[in-house]
């Protein structure tokens, strides 16, 4: 019941303007009056327990009740002005004895909100306070000299106009400022992360909801470690090295790539998903057959699983990148009914290059795949596929 009244009252408020405009004719100024006290007094009980919520319902019984008994239709107009009123004294109020609104929803979701932006929520409650103020008393100038349209197209356009630029452009500082709140931690700690003897370079940014990031270009010992120890290891040895003496200051999302990107590249970096295939470095065609150049990212999401302290590729998904690359390049279907001659010979592990080879046996209805690195074969198969005969 109290949510159905809130809402009633919101959608009361934004269309007030045009009720108003439409309504005067056909319904008095006490009914106005009363059918609106009737809508606070049912808010009430939860008013009473807010903060400031006595008077601010005090104040607006009063207004009703003029309406109800002898006030007339002119003053309808004075509601919004009233509204704004009670707003900006709760708004100015909680920045005298804080602390201010704006602070108080943002710690809703983020309790632990750093100094730079407590900072931030008071000004933006200051701007809410001068907005306020400015369409209260222009919203009253209309309805005490302008006329009628004029003050309806104000309150019930113009004004909702204003406060969604405010609403959007708040939202847009507050990205940047939540980016540079998140990504100053991350700035000292890829600073800390170059002294250690597994990283080539760090850079520190922001994965949005995922918090904050670091992207790490591994050396030779870096490289090592990954394939002793897996993507988990690496990445306790990493935070632990990265936050120093700041817990606060462990990335929550990691990169491990052969270089860094351009900076402007990072955040998004960090943004995307892990990999789930290889990376095609180059191809050629000779006859039926097709040659690739794949390297194996380094932080390939397979590895993180398979397996979490010593990373290998998988054969399922050496046979299946087999089936997608041949379908895209061969014109085959991506499946197959079976396998035939399946050898796997030698690992594939982390930051590997290596050459698939494949071909396609029309006539048998079959596709035959090779993966060789440093001219050593790797794996190898005759897939029947699905759909020839054969």
């Amino acid at each position: 019941m109290r949510k159905l009244s809130d809402l009633v009252l919101v959608v009361v408020g934004v269309l007030y303007p045009f009720i108003v405009y439409f309504g005067t004719d056909h319904v008095s100024t006490p009914v106005f009056g009363l059918i609106l006290g009737a809508l606070w007094l049912v808010r009430a009980p939860a008013l009473l327990r807010q903060p400031g919520g006595r008077w601010m319902l005090g104040i607006t019984l009063v207004y009703c009740a003029v309406l109800a008994f002898g006030g007339g239709e002119h003053l309808l107009r004075w509601y919004p002005s009233l509204i704004c009123g009670l707003l900006l004294a709760a708004f100015g109020l909680s920045l005298k004895f804080g602390p201010p609104i704006i602070e108080r929803i943002a710690r809703v979701t983020e309790p632990d909100l750093p100094p730079v932006a407590v900072r931030y929520t008071r000004r933006v409650t200051w701007v809410w306070v001068a907005f306020f103020a400015l369409n209260g008393m222009a919203s009253g100038l209309l309805a005490e000299w302008g006329p009628l349209s004029w003050w309806t197209f104000y309150n019930g356009i113009l004004a909702y106009s204003v406060m969604g630029a405010l609403f959007i452009g708040e939202w847009i500082l507050r990205q940047r400022l939540r980016r540079r709140i998140n990504k100053a931690p991350m700035d000292g700690a890829a600073q800390r992360l170059a002294s250690h003897p597994w990283v080539a370079a760090a850079a520190g940014g922001y994965a949005g909801k995922l918090g904050p990031g670091m992207v790490v270009a591994l050396d030779g010992a870096g490289r090592t470690a990954l394939l002793r120890h897996g993507r988990a290891g690496l990445v306790n040895e990493l935070g632990q090295h990265a936050a120093g003496d700041d817990a606060l200051s462990t990335p929550l999302v990691w990169r491990f790539v052969d270089r860094l990107p351009e900076a402007a590249k990072v955040d998004a970096l960090l943004r995307t998903a892990l990999p789930e295939s290889a990376i095609v470095l180059g191809e050629r065609r000779e006859g039926d057959t097709c040659i690739l150049d794949l390297e194996l990212p380094l932080d390939l999401a397979c590895f993180a699983d398979h397996f979490p302290d010593a990373p290998v590729l998988p054969g399922v998904l050496q046979v299946g990148w087999a089936l997608e690359l041949a379908a895209s390049r061969l014109g085959t279907p991506a499946t197959c009914r079976a396998m035939d001659g399946m050898k796997f010979q030698r690992l594939l592990r982390p930051g590997d290059r290596v050459q698939l080879t494949l071909r396609h046996d029309a006539v048998r209805g079959r596709l035959h795949f090779a993966y060789r690195s440093d001219d050593a074969p790797v794996s190898s198969a005759h897939l029947r596929l699905e759909g020839t005969d054969g």
